[in-house]
């Protein structure tokens, strides 16, 4: 009788020891998973988390949204616009505009530059096909002159035109350079 209760016992012990080896296990697996994720946020760069932050600020009913309007870039360097176009329209086709706006900036000192503009790219625009509906993300590539005046601000005027009409008011980009 006696032996028979102590296999019971031996037999519960052994059960408990699983469970609890088990649980500890979970909780090792749990307390790794969360230090890796708090690793790969530390990981996260600035741009990274300003690219995110981009998409969730432009989830709006806007016909047009530009995240960042002004970007400061070096000379010499590119930089790049986002712009997405919500289609409120029929589906057609779009035509991004962007040139160099009159006069083409301002130096520190508040008096317009003359010279050099900035290189933008695609120069002659582009056209873009969008359903109704739909939205679609563009972008506008924009280089510093080498010679361009640190501190200034360069001004990009970007019109958005559907069937030849303008689907939205003139829009305004800043390059300030560094």
């Amino acid at each position: 009788m006696l032996s028979k209760k102590s296999m019971e016992l031996s037999l519960n012990f052994l059960v408990i020891i699983i469970i609890s080896i088990t649980i500890f296990g979970f909780g090792i697996y749990f307390i790794s998973n969360l230090a890796q994720e708090a690793e790969d946020l530390r990981k996260l760069t600035l741009s990274q988390i300003d690219e995110q932050i981009s998409g969730l600020a432009c989830e709006g009913a806007d016909r047009i949204c530009i995240i960042v309007e002004k970007k400061k870039i070096q000379r010499g360097k590119v930089g790049i616009f986002g712009i997405k176009i919500l289609n409120i329209l029929d589906s057609g086709n779009f035509q991004i505009i962007a040139r160099a706006s009159s006069p083409i900036g301002y130096k520190m000192d508040n008096s317009p530059i003359t010279g050099p503009a900035l290189i933008i790219n695609p120069p002659q625009g582009r056209t873009e096909s969008i359903r109704k509906n739909e939205d679609k993300t563009v972008g506008i590539g924009v280089q510093v002159p080498k010679t361009a005046p640190i501190g200034g601000t360069y001004i990009i005027d970007v019109e958005i035109r559907n069937g030849g009409n303008l689907y939205v008011p003139l829009q305004k980009l800043y390059v300030e350079v560094v």
